[in-house]
């Protein structure tokens, strides 16, 4: 029986990997299928196997595996051999530049990371890419020129499926939402700085309470962290706040969500495919897009919502939903036609069908 190897984000069950996971289990049960996690606790579902990371037992599957796939790099050590097809599936389309094209890094550890990336680069045997815009960034930053599948993202099958609703609803009760409540998810990306500990802090998160005491009572905020600096970015306690950084699944968080507040992250193009409205708190744009990491392309003209710098800004924009929809209902339209072209809920059967022979 060939074996798959999957890992995401350093040992979670989540992300396209996992989107792929639950369907082979369904269209290939003849793989056996392992888990990267990064401890015994992580819940996986019963009918996959685990091996924790960076133990030897995890570098013997990698190097033993039909099928690695991972959406991130390999750690610095493990053997990719010629019978293990290697996919990399990514993380997003990319708004701020990334691998090769990131400004020089002022962290320690960065020429390490540049050198790891470069090894990890030429072992790939597919790149996904999840829109012919990503296909031309991801190759050149990533400096790679070998097989690209240009099918969409696994992870957004969800988002455009049948059971949209379904897990909409589920969502929603698991997190003790109510019917009524407006539920608005922010999904602000790490800054690189954060790393130095220069990073400011999130205007946000200290003004919340100012934000809600000016916002309908049904308006809840859904803080979702990046998983870099998730376990040093503190979420205000407020009735009306509820802390997801730890949610494992962020498209569920996408469907349970009505409205999301974002900066540079590339939740953006995953939560465009809803058509809900999206807000930009851009409240440190020309350091970030000038000198700490650059963009691909222009934010202010293409974004699919308002950039806004201030908490009173966000309060107002929060405040007239209905003329945030129609507003820039022409700019989300063309947004949605460049970057979820793809998005029609079988790129992960079109992954399948490309890699699995």
């Amino acid at each position: 029986m060939s074996t798959v190897v999957f890992e995401s984000w350093r040992g979670k069950y989540a992300d396209s990997p996992r989107a792929v996971s639950e369907r082979l289990g369904v269209l290939r049960p003849d793989l056996r299928r392992i888990w990267v996690v990064s401890d015994q606790d992580v819940e996986l579902p019963d009918d996959v196997g685990r091996v924790v990371r960076n133990t030897p037992a995890y570098f013997a599957r990698i190097a033993a595996a039909k099928y690695f796939l991972n959406n991130d790099m390999m750690p610095r050590y493990p053997l990719k051999t010629s019978r293990t097809t290697y996919v990399q599936l990514w993380h997003g389309t990319p708004l701020k530049r990334v691998g090769f094209d990131v400004p020089d890094a002022q962290y320690d550890g960065a020429d390490l990371y540049a050198k790891r990336l470069a090894r990890d680069v030429k072992r790939w045997d597919y790149l996904v890419s999840p829109n012919h815009f990503s296909t031309e960034k991801l190759s050149s930053a990533f400096r790679y020129d070998g097989s690209v599948l240009e099918i969409g993202y696994p992870r957004n099958d969800a988002l455009s499926g049948p059971n949209a609703a379904e897990l909409r609803d589920k969502t929603r009760a698991e997190l003790g939402l109510s019917p009524s409540a407006r539920a608005v998810l922010y999904t602000p990306t790490w800054r690189d700085d954060a790393l130095t500990g220069t990073a400011k802090p999130n205007p946000l998160a200290a003004e919340v309470e100012q934000v809600l005491a000016n916002t309908p009572e049904d308006t809840v905020l859904l803080f979702r962290f990046h998983h870099l600096v998730a376990a040093s970015s503190p979420v205000p306690r407020h009735p009306r706040v509820l802390d997801v950084s730890s949610h494992p699944d962020i498209q569920a968080l996408y469907l349970a969500s009505d409205l999301m507040i974002t900066d540079y992250s590339s939740t953006m193009f995953d939560f465009a495919i809803t058509g809900r409205p999206m807000i930009f708190y851009t409240y440190d744009l020309a350091g970030y897009r000038d000198q700490l990491r650059g963009f691909y392309f222009d934010l202010e003209a293409e974004a699919p919502g308002p950039l806004v710098t201030t908490t009173a800004e966000l309060t107002a924009v929060l405040n007239d939903e209905e003329s945030l929809r129609t507003s820039y209902a022409g700019a989300y339209d063309a947004f949605r036609a460049k970057y979820c072209h793809l998005d029609d809920g079988h790129a992960t059967d079109r992954l399948i069908e490309a890699v699995f022979q």
